[in-house]
């Protein structure tokens, strides 16, 4: 079992999609995560996804995708005694994370300022759309408003098209990933420096990242990218989309030697003269007739025999699938990054992603449900000394559920 963080205690107070993929992370590592929601419906995805009978439960496809190794209490932070109840909380953690706008923590009791005074070894993670400081500081925004403000939009699709988001939320996940980053590497630092530390990570300045070799390409040259449809981020001539018998297939053939070794393999389908373009000038200035030349050889194939043949040949190819092909396909069955979770609560087996890389040929895989809804409030609140008559008095005041 690789659980390089258990006893590592996480107060999760996020929701969504970035902070619960963040603590999710860290659940799947080991951490005991507590997943602080509010009395009313809890976490927002628990009724977000296509399954209405799972929404129903409180436990739609959204909330299932991110939440396993989680536990669950409901409190209500605007009372009083919920507050205490949250602070008191942070005696016992190592790490909270919190995913509101800027100032909004503050307004609970529960800003940077006053929990690292409360626990002064605490990791402090904000995740936000925009950062804690800067002009947007105080805006909030979802994955597809960042992916246009961050110039993403201008890079995809073509020009016809116009500007294109990116289908699944991308920028969403990569956050919650950089953030479970900055988390681990913090714990290191918190070893070192016996110190509280704060951490700001920002949805923006992910998505930048996300386009690096972009952004540093412009600012240091003032180059300025435009709509590249389906044809390779390298701009090599030989690279990119072609139409098939079939469906389309995309290649990289960036060097000589993968240039070569394309020539070699259409030369074993018709005639490709390889001669009359060996220099890469020539390839470049008549990149029209080059691809018209390949265009002609690849649209005797299907693209299935194209990717064998090429990848035979040491050119990097693959066709393009629907989703329920590539899931299909022998590959994603043995990375097994997906587990069967039997969740008690909508009576069914469920598949729920593990993390996203393997240790000792092993897949790291959650092992317990995503909870119900508030749970755990009772043991969670016993564990920091609540009594049993206590913890009565408040379910009936409202302050927890």
């Amino acid at each position: 079992m690789f659980k390089p963080l258990k006893g590592v205690k996480v107060l999760d107070l996020t929701g969504v999609l970035a902070g619960p993929y963040c603590t999710y992370q860290l659940a799947l590592l080991g951490a005991d995560v507590i997943k602080m929601e509010n009395l009313q419906n809890g976490d927002w995805t628990r009724v977000g996804g296509k399954d209405e009978s799972l929404v129903k439960k409180s436990m739609g496809t959204s909330f299932l995708i991110q939440n396993s190794d989680k536990k669950s209490i409901q409190i209500n932070l605007k009372s009083k005694k919920g507050k205490n109840i949250a602070l008191e909380l942070i005696k016992n953690v190592d790490v909270f994370v919190e995913n509101m706008r800027p100032g909004k923590a503050e307004k609970l009791g529960l800003g940077w300022k006053n929990l690292s005074t409360i626990n002064n070894k605490i990791i402090y993670c904000s995740i936000s759309a925009f950062g804690q400081d800067g002009p947007f500081k105080n805006r909030g925004a979802y994955d597809h408003v960042v992916q246009g403000m961050s110039g993403i939009m201008t890079t995809t699709g073509t020009k016809e098209t116009g500007p294109t988001k990116v289908g699944s939320p991308y920028i969403d996940y990569a956050t919650g990933l950089n953030a479970a980053f900055a988390i681990v590497s913090a714990m290191h630092e918190i070893k070192q420096k016996n110190k509280s530390i704060r951490l700001d990570v920002s949805m923006l300045d992910t998505s930048f990242l996300l386009m690096a070799n972009m952004v540093t390409e412009h600012l240091n040259s003032g180059w300025v990218p435009t709509p590249m449809g389906n044809e390779a981020q390298s701009g090599s001539p030989a690279s990119g989309m072609y139409c098939t018998l079939t469906s389309p297939i995309l290649l990289a053939a960036n060097n000589d030697v993968q240039f070569f070794s394309l020539c070699d393999a259409l030369n074993t389908i018709g005639s490709f003269d390889k001669e009359k373009w060996r220099l890469e000038s020539d390839r470049r200035s008549k990149q029209s007739e080059l691809r018209r030349e390949f265009q002609s050889i690849f649209i005797t194939k299907t693209a299935e025999d194209l990717e064998i043949l090429l990848n035979n040949f040491d050119v990097p190819a693959g066709k393009i699938r629907s989703l329920p092909e590539a899931v299909s396909e022998r590959q994603f069955k043995e990375r097994k990054l997906w587990n069967k979770i039997n969740i008690k609560s909508i009576n069914k087996d469920y598949l729920v992603p593990s993390i996203g890389f393997k240790v000792d040929e092993n897949p790291v895989l959650p092992k317990k449900p995503p909870p119900i809804l508030g749970s755990d409030t009772e043991n969670v609140l016993k564990e920091i000394g609540i009594t049993k008559d206590l913890i009565k008095d408040l379910r009936k005041d409202g302050i927890i559920n």
